[in-house]
Formats: C-alpha cells, structure tokens, sequence
C-alpha cells in the first residue's frame, strides 16, 4: 500500500506527464516550496504560466480533490505563486490557477480553478 506522500509524488508526475502530452504545456518546477507554501507543478502554456495544485485521490467521484483546495490552501498557494514571480522577476506575467485531479476514474484538468482575488502582481 502506498503512502499518502508517494500517491502525491506519483499524482504529479502523472499530472505533469498530462499536461506535457495532452496540453502541450512546457514545466518549469515541480514542487516548488517557500516559507509560505508549496506549489505542485509551475507549468507555461504558451505566455501564461500556470500554478499547478495536483490531488492525487484514491477514491472514485470528480470534484473530491476540488473540494480539499480550500481557502486557506488557496491563500499558500497564492503567496508561494507571488514569491516565485517575484523572484522571477515576472510580475508582469498573466498568471493562472489550474488544479488536476487523478483518480481511479481518470485525470481531470480545471483550468482557473481558483482566482488571486485581492492579491496584487505590481
């Protein structure tokens, strides 16, 4: 039986593989970590880049990986997003928020899955 953590690892790698075949994005990090959060996969589809929060699930039903993306995960993802844009030196750059679900049933991609609301790039 696998971990909690290796069902994790394997769910990015799954998501990344996705994204690189089935959306054509280019990856750029894989878990990126901060003081203030964790980012799953840093991808780029086309200009915009796009900050990946992967739930991998062992139990069947969309929307259950959705659901545990609240929003105080949300926040660390948002802060952690702004650290590395910052860092960067992208805070010009169209940003997006897209969470992938693996699941016994399949992978499912929700392209802006979340919004920065109140959060500032400038």
């Amino acid at each position: 039986m696998k971990t909690t953590y290796e069902t994790g690892i394997l769910g990015e790698e799954t998501a990344e593989k996705y994204l690189k075949q089935e959306r054509a994005m280019v990856c750029l990090e894989r878990r990126y970590r901060t003081k203030c959060g964790e980012i799953d996969l840093i991808m780029l589809d086309g200009d915009i880049v796009v900050f990946v929060e992967v739930k991998a699930r062992k139990t069947t039903g969309p929307g259950t990986g959705l659901s545990a993306v609240n929003t105080a995960k949300q926040k660390r993802i948002l802060n952690a997003s702004l650290i590395y844009l910052m860092k960067m030196k992208w805070t010009d750059r169209i940003v997006r928020y897209d969470l992938v679900e693996i699941s016994k049933d399949g992978i499912l991609h929700i392209p802006d899955a979340f919004q920065p609301y109140g959060h500032f790039y400038h």
